[in-house]
């Protein structure tokens, strides 16, 4: 019998309890007269019983209407919680993983992570640093929701969004002007890093191959630019996470070579739809909310 039912059904039934009437009850749902008969009567099939005497001024449910009223009732109750638990599990919340360079975070995230906070407090942001191959790996394997990595990484199982173009400059120490670069180390992240591979390769093309032997490593941005800073070496650094210290004078901008400004972006699985709090992130991202 069930099976027979739909909620259009239902809720023309109720109309009808309520107003007493067919043609009120249409009018009420914005129906023609035709359709509510047509939805009475599929009831009344489904049922095998009457459910409304017609009378000459309307009609009076039968004993049967009364029953099916009470669960139509239910029915309605039911039908309202589930619409509130849908719209509820709509909007962004629980816990949401995002994975970025620690250069990207440092400069480009602190406006944008404010903004969501304040928007969505029902969501646990946890944002974690990394480089571009481990970061598509979280992804990729479901750990991270969003990824923001510095190229498309070109697989098949990601989706990549452009973001923005990052410029990229060499800074040295004040002191380093000139070719004292040429007896320094090159200052990175190392070799997990997108910038340290690029950097090097430019180093060795542009005849700095012993610059690019003597390497040092280290896992912050801001330690890097402290130890470029001390006079240890130079480094290839995005120009947005250094323009503070340039502008003051604390480092200074070589005639190295640089890069095409590199496009970061962001990924996520293909094939798999975006919770609500990770889709309200991405729209965050994609509208340049940014320092």
């Amino acid at each position: 019998m069930f099976n027979e039912w739909d909620g259009r059904s239902i809720r023309t039934f109720q109309a009808v309890m309520e107003e007493r009437s067919f043609s009120r009850a249409a009018d009420r749902l914005g129906y023609v007269q035709s359709t509510v008969t047509t939805h009475i009567a599929q009831l009344e099939k489904a049922s095998g019983k009457r459910l409304f005497d017609r009378l000459p001024r309307g009609v009076e449910p039968t004993e049967a209407g009364l029953a099916l009223a009470r669960f139509a009732e239910q029915f309605a109750v039911l039908s309202q919680a589930l619409e509130d638990e849908l719209k509820r599990s709509e909007q962004p919340n629980g816990v949401l993983r995002v994975r970025a360079l620690e250069s990207y975070c440092v400069a480009r995230l602190p406006r944008l992570l404010a903004e969501y906070a304040e928007r969505f407090e029902a969501v646990e942001m946890q944002l974690s640093t990394g480089f571009m191959q481990d970061i598509c790996e979280r992804v990729l394997d479901g750990r991270d929701e969003l990824g923001i990595v510095p190229r498309d990484p070109m697989h098949d199982g990601l989706i990549f969004t452009p973001l923005l173009q990052e410029e990229m400059v060499w800074v040295s120490a004040p002191h380093e002007r000139g070719e004292r670069h040429r007896k320094s180390a090159y200052i990175s992240y190392g070799n997990q890093c997108y910038y340290h591979g690029v950097g090097e390769q430019l180093l060795r093309e542009a005849g700095h191959p012993a610059l690019a032997q003597m390497q040092l490593r280290y896992p912050s941005i801001e330690l890097i630019k402290r130890m470029v800073q001390a006079g240890y070496g130079v480094s290839l650094l995005p120009l947005v996470n250094v323009m503070d210290e340039l502008h003051t004078g604390q480092l200074v901008q070589l005639t190295l070579p640089v890069p095409e400004p590199i496009e970061h972006g962001m990924i996520q699985l293909r094939g798999r739809q975006l919770r609500p709090a990770a889709a309200a992130f991405a729209a965050l991202l994609r509208r340049g909310l940014v320092d």
